[in-house]
């Protein structure tokens, strides 16, 4: 339900609002009214309205002050529509920039409103929808930074898009969570997560990229410790309590170490797996702290050459190179080999190539692909195998990948150009260009110019030139407006390159077209 604020100084209008119209058959809900604009921001402020729908004559702070203030400290996010005497129509309309949605003239008729009310609904449910995927697009986006962020291999950009976030941060700690035996099935671990911290930061709560459903890391502050006023040891104890009420399955917390920059979080992650890879031998169970742990036994060495590997055998698959995966399979085996990367760092930098070569190949699908995730090289331990058996599992798995993102350019190339040219057919009058279609379908405009020639045999301008001059065609045989007139219908700015390109197209110039099909009009 959209909720809608009235604001109006006459008790009469407010109620006939409520009585004109069933605001729930048409998706409103009235959440509140107010008599003036300085009661309408108290509601505002309480409610967090959708629309509010004000009279501009008011005491205290009439409709325009109210667009102005809404328009000043709500950035857009709450929408106005005004209603308005006919006297004060010229005024109503200077409140175009304040972004005011809508006015209506009183007195108020029903169809008006609801004709207005589902315009309203239209905009607002596509908005919505348009900020949702923003959000879930820029979640993605976050989760991928801090995942390259966690494995010592964030480029720049990906430190600097989250430092914003992290700023007032001091200390900072990844905390994997892990279902460990007899897990429920159906609980959403992240989800429980999520709700219990509450407005998590970007990137603090990912899914392990393992894709284990019954393990969680979890990215723990000073600012989150000291909000509840506790001790970190408090606060994990907590959270580890309210994770394991009502669950058969054991909750395990492994704490890592603790750092100060978001760049060094890598060491705290690394950490989170030396602990799992220990946790028989220590007593400081089910919560294991890094600091309480002997750890000496291991080498933190975080990842640095095998980036360029793994980037070189996702760039294969992109480009369909089939034919050189295995010598990218090997590459990255031989040098796990020759490093003598500790197996633990070694299991992690894997589940991140699985995860890349999913995420790549997935797509954003609720679902992943049942053929991949069935794949030898997710199943099996790779410590039980022999470096040869190590390196044919990821190429089969790779070649796997490279075999289904290619069949899913091919659909989503035919899916889109036919979006796109039915866009072309609506708006081909405008101003369109190559540049325009790939913004509007988040497509690389050289890239869309070369599959647009591939698939309709023709390039772009061609096209959208052929359709134009066909258009002009019709109106010049069943209209009588004039050459230039039909040149700016169809598209033309200029009349006199309208004029050569129907002469190239059509063999004649418009004027001897026209006089052509009158004759052959005329014998018929």
């Amino acid at each position: 339900m959209i909720n809608v604020l009235i604001v109006d100084d006459e008790p009469f209008i407010r109620q006939g609002l409520l009585l004109l119209i069933d605001w729930e058959s048409y998706g409103f809900q009235i959440c509140g009214q107010a008599s003036n604009g300085m009661q309408a921001l108290e509601c505002i402020r309480a409610m967090q309205p959708d629309l509010v729908i004000s009279d501009i004559k008011m005491p205290e702070m009439d409709g325009m002050q109210l667009a102005k203030t809404l328009y000043e400290q709500y950035n857009g996010d709450i929408k106005l529509i005004l209603l308005s005497g006919f006297y004060e129509f010229g005024y109503a309309k200077q409140a175009i920039k304040y972004q005011v949605d809508d006015y209506i003239l009183k007195p108020i008729v029903k169809t008006e409103l609801v004709q207005v009310l589902e315009e309203f609904r239209v905009a607002f449910n596509a908005r919505t929808e348009e900020k949702r995927y923003q959000q879930k697009k820029d979640r993605i986006i976050m989760a991928q930074h801090m995942q390259s962020i966690l494995l010592g291999v964030a480029e720049e950009d990906a430190v600097t898009s989250l430092q914003p976030h992290y700023q007032d941060v001091g200390i900072m700690r990844c905390i994997l969570i892990e279902a460990e035996a007899g897990p429920d099935q159906g609980t959403d671990w992240c989800a429980r997560v999520e709700a219990w911290v509450g407005k998590p930061l970007p990137g603090q709560i990912l899914k392990p990229f393992t894709g284990d459903k019954n393990a969680v890391l979890l990215m723990v502050t000073d600012l989150m410790v000291n909000r509840e006023a506790v001790t970190l040891e408090q606060y994990l104890t907590r959270l580890h309590a309210d994770l394991s009420h009502g669950q058969e399955a054991a909750i395990a917390c492994y704490v890592g170490k603790e750092v100060h920059e978001l760049e060094a979080l890598h060491e705290s992650y690394q950490s989170c797996g030396i602990m799992k890879s220990l946790r028989f031998f220590t007593t400081c169970r089910p919560i294991y702290y890094f600091e309480l742990m002997d750890t000496t036994l291991f080498v933190n060495r975080p990842g640095q050459f095998e980036k360029q590997l793994f980037d070189g055998l996702v760039k294969s698959i992109e480009e369909q190179q089939t034919d050189e995966l295995y010598s990218h399979a090997k590459a990255i085996f031989q040098f796990f080999l020759d490093e003598r990367i500790e197996p633990g760092m070694v299991r992690i930098h894997l589940h991140y190539l699985a995860y890349t070569l999913l995420d790549l190949v997935n797509n954003d699908t609720v679902t992943p692909d049942s053929g991949l995730m069935e794949s030898t090289f997710l199943k099996v331990n790779y410590a039980m195998l022999s470096m040869e058996e190590n390196i044919e599992h990821l190429c089969e798995f790779s070649l796997m990948c490279a075999e289904k993102l290619k069949e899913q350019q091919k659909s989503n190339a035919m899916g889109v150009l036919a979006k796109i040219e039915a866009f072309i057919h609506e708006h081909y009058r405008e101003n369109i260009s190559l540049k325009l279609l790939g913004e509007q379908f988040y497509m690389n405009s050289a890239y869309l110019g070369q599959i647009f020639k591939k698939h309709f045999s023709i390039s772009f301008s061609d096209y959208l030139n052929q359709l134009r001059i066909e258009e002009a065609a019709r109106l010049l045989r069943r209209t009588d407006q004039r050459v230039y007139e039909i040149a700016t219908l169809v598209g033309y700015r200029d009349s006199d390159y309208f004029i050569s390109r129907f002469e190239k197209l059509m063999g004649e110039t418009p004027a001897q077209y026209r006089k052509s099909a009158h004759a052959a009009y005329s014998l018929d």
